[in-house]
């Protein structure tokens, strides 16, 4: 029954099927990176998630929050490593799922995030400018869900299962949730739509 909800999205939607669309992040996070060792303020003025400045018109905002890079620009070395950590997963989920349903799950997470902003805008009735970070680490626990006995190399020297990443998330993630203000627990809980869609949902059978 699951996979036939997620068969007949992709005879339905067949757009959402179009190959390499992680190695496309690899490129926005590269240039996202570039742009912040530049000028680490252009992000946040021009290109963020700021809802207030959305509906003033600066619509491009929209698509161009995911510029973000993964870790700010005073560790250079450590974003590299995570982007590389990023494209070897997505490259998996890939091979694994197909490109419609590893797409789909992107793009659930992305648009979750920007649900997320507008909802704490709307909420706190002020700007909250909203980076794609939890949509990041959302793949990172697709893959520990997915290949719960696969090893990770922290720092490519200690193995770890994936499985067990996992569960660090999930206690991160709720101790985030339980000592941060309205907006990152609105941002953490609008993260997990994905993770539940494709792992609650529909039960894994993806």
């Amino acid at each position: 029954m699951c996979m036939n909800i997620l068969d007949k999205l992709e005879r339905k939607f067949p757009f959402l099927s179009f190959p390499n669309l992680n190695l496309y992040m690899v490129i926005i996070f590269l240039v996202g990176l570039v742009i912040n060792m530049i000028n680490p303020s252009f992000y946040f003025l021009y290109l963020s998630l700021n809802v207030g400045a959305v509906l003033n018109g600066q619509i491009w905002r929209l698509i161009t929050f995911i510029f973000y890079p993964i870790t700010s620009s005073g560790y250079i070395l450590l974003s590299l490593l995570m982007i590389y950590v990023y494209y070897s997963i997505t490259k998996t989920l890939v091979m694994m799922w197909g490109n419609f349903k590893f797409n789909l799950y992107l793009f659930i997470g992305y648009i979750s995030q920007i649900v997320a902003a507008f909802a704490t805008y709307f909420i706190l009735k002020r700007p909250v400018i909203f980076v794609p970070s939890y949509t990041v680490f959302s793949l990172i626990m697709a893959f520990a869900l997915t290949f719960p006995d696969a090893y990770f190399m922290i720092y490519f020297l200690i193995p770890i299962k994936a499985k067990y990443i996992a569960y660090l998330e999930i206690a991160f993630y709720i101790w985030m949730f339980l000592g941060s203000g309205i907006e990152d627990r609105i941002a953490i809980a609008c993260s997990a739509i994905n993770v539940i869609v494709f792992f609650v949902l529909l039960k894994n059978k993806i």
